[in-house]
């Protein structure tokens, strides 16, 4: 229907229901894939996808088209999604000693490449939901530790010992599901 992107704005600026419509059909399967990396399950996930499309509807004036519209309508959700996930309880676990930390599982990196993308997605699912958080925030979206402290407003330190953690959770449960790794890491 909208072929015009900027005509498409301007229908979402004045509250036209049509555009609204068409807006969520184009962006709901990337971002409801998104939210799945981040929520429990499924119903979740559709909760966050809603909730978020209704926030970045509501601040659409705020559309500056520095930048695609689906790109700043992603921003909005996951910032709602992050927002949801501040406001639980104990979202991250104590931090560990830094010396612990720095030590790197490389071979976790080794074990990821054999195992299916569904695999991993189901795994990374299982995950407690700070560990879970920190992990999609850097490795999926790219974030360094400043930049996730800041948006799940915890410490640096904090940040990196979820990383930890998700990865030291992450290995053990491809221990479990897949024992032979267990032998090619000694």
């Amino acid at each position: 229907m909208y072929v015009d992107e900027g005509k498409l704005i301007r229908d979402l600026k004045r509250g036209k229901r049509s555009a609204q419509q068409w807006l969520y059909e184009r962006e709901r399967l990337p971002l409801y894939r998104m939210c799945l990396r981040y929520a429990k399950d499924a119903q979740e996930a559709e909760d966050f996808l809603h909730d978020g499309m209704l926030k970045a509807l509501q601040e659409i004036d705020k559309y500056r088209a520095e930048g695609a519209l689906g790109g700043w309508v992603r921003r909005v959700v996951l910032n709602q999604i992050l927002q949801e996930l501040r406001r639980r309880p104990k979202l991250v676990s104590d931090e560990m000693a830094p010396d612990r930390i720095e030590h790197a599982d490389s071979q976790l990196d080794e074990d990821l490449d054999e195992i299916s993308s569904a695999e991993l997605h189901r795994l990374i699912c299982q995950l407690p939901t700070g560990y879970r958080t920190v992990f999609n925030l850097y490795y999926v979206e790219g974030l360094g530790h400043r930049d996730i402290a800041a948006q799940l407003q915890i410490s640096e330190g904090s940040s990196k010992s979820q990383l930890y953690k998700a990865r030291i959770h992450l290995r053990k449960s491809i221990i479990k599901k897949y024992p032979s790794y267990q032998y090619r890491t000694s």
